[in-house]
């Protein structure tokens, strides 16, 4: 949705396909929140588009611009009209329940992209397309090329429920701190024992969040190993993870008073999804980028997120690491090797595993995406190929509009760093 807007803006006559009757991502179809994160250390490192439509969402109702930490809550429906005025006032052509499903090449430029949607297989022509399927779905189809991890972080079913104590849980409703969100030992150490003797399965956290108002809370809890990119195997895993929603609220109710008359208000359309393809950059943003920020010419973005990688076969995150400084996104780390005309964003970027387990989280990707829909426009308005761009141009367009991409504000390399771990939630 941000590539779209940003592309639009730009001059670029842009439409954004869909599979869903709304817009907003894993941030309204899975139900996560909040999003992290536009703020690290007391400074903002994420503006523009992205925190434009989180002030929407605030002014409607539906987030919490405010807190220091940079995490910010939303709510997922009124994400969904927010996220809807910003790209239609931004001039964006919209195409929902459509799903794509191949491309025409020539040569090495795409041409069209086949969508299936009611009306049959509809062909799309363009002059610059922007991946933002998270699963490099363009990219594969084009035959560009594309890598996948032996293990890849697993899926989270998130769910909200109502008639929960949640002045009981008060506690856990602070905001991090440095980039690592409040969790129960209580709740946590009771689901552990309960994981070892195999009443419940593996589990992440949990960390809940209270959802805009008394009695509502929304959870991160459920995780499975799984590849989304499987059909097979992920609707093995949506099964799997709604059998096991409906058994962990019954032990929520049984063994902690908190939860004692709580109900389901709803959970995600879909399982949230962290990982599956990535492509062959023309950069891959590695761990060294995240701990000793480099002052990459091509920046479009920063992240700032901690290191987080979940595991799969366990109820921890592996190598949790808090970058001291906001680092910096180059834009090649978005064009796959060979593209002409294709652009990514999101979390089918070139970067290695602990790379992409900061660089993956909501309010990072929304940046990339303000930076690949402006290199689209610029590419369509100035014939810039995505292999060959511009980037003193692109960077000027990014700041115009808000965007923070200054790249040579970063750590000297001779300077020391110092880094936060901590031991696994």
């Amino acid at each position: 949705m941000i590539a779209a807007a940003a592309a639009a803006r730009n001059g670029a006559k842009t439409l954004l396909i869909e599979r869903y009757g709304f817009v907003g991502g894993m941030a309204t179809s899975a139900l996560v929140t909040p999003i992290s994160e536009f703020r690290h250390f007391g400074k903002q490192h994420i503006g523009g588009i992205p925190f434009e439509l989180m002030q929407k969402a605030a002014d409607l109702g539906g987030a919490n611009v405010t807190l220091e930490s940079g995490n910010y809550p939303v709510n997922d429906e009124i994400l969904k009209l927010a996220a809807q005025r910003l790209l239609l006032e931004s001039g964006v052509t919209l195409l929902y329940h459509s799903w794509f499903s191949d491309c025409v090449m020539d040569g090495n430029r795409i041409t069209h992209i086949i969508v299936q949607n009611k009306a049959g297989a509809v062909a799309y022509q363009g002059k610059v397309f922007i991946d933002c399927t998270g699963d490099a779905d363009l990219a594969r189809a084009a035959g560009l090329p594309t890598t996948k991890g032996k293990v890849l972080q697993p899926a989270t079913l998130w769910f909200q429920l109502g008639g929960v104590d949640t002045d009981a849980l008060d506690s856990l409703f602070g905001d991090a701190v440095n980039g690592i969100l409040p969790v129960s030992d209580k709740i946590r150490g009771r689901l552990i024992e309960l994981n070892a003797q195999g009443e419940i399965p593996i589990f992440g956290g949990p960390w809940i969040n209270k959802f805009f108002r008394d009695g509502m809370v929304s959870i991160n809890l459920l995780r499975e190993a799984t590849d989304a990119s499987d059909p097979e195997w992920f609707t093995k895993t949506e099964c799997s993870l709604r059998e096991n929603l409906r058994l962990i609220i019954d032990v929520l109710r049984r063994e902690f008073p908190e939860f004692r008359n709580c109900w389901l208000v709803k959970s995600g359309i879909q399982t949230g999804v962290r990982e599956s393809y990535h492509i062959v950059g023309l950069y891959t943003l590695q761990k060294d980028d995240i701990l000793t920020p480099k002052a990459f010419p091509d920046t479009i973005a920063k992240g700032a997120h901690v290191i987080d990688i979940h595991s799969s076969n366990s109820n921890d995150q592996n190598g949790l690491v808090v970058p001291r400084q906001e680092y910096n996104i180059p834009f090649r780390c978005l064009v796959p090797r060979g593209s002409v005309n294709l652009v990514t964003a999101g979390r089918c970027l070139s970067a290695d595993g602990p790379g992409f387990g900061s660089v993956r989280v909501m309010a990072t990707c929304m940046a990339m995406g303000q930076g690949a829909g402006t290199a689209a426009a610029l590419s369509c308005k100035y014939g810039y190929s995505m292999s060959g761009m511009n980037f003193e141009h692109l960077r000027d367009t990014l700041i115009a509009q808000g965007a923070v991409v200054d790249f040579d504000n970063v750590i000297k390399p001779k300077a020391p760093i110092e880094l936060e771990t901590y031991p696994a939630m």
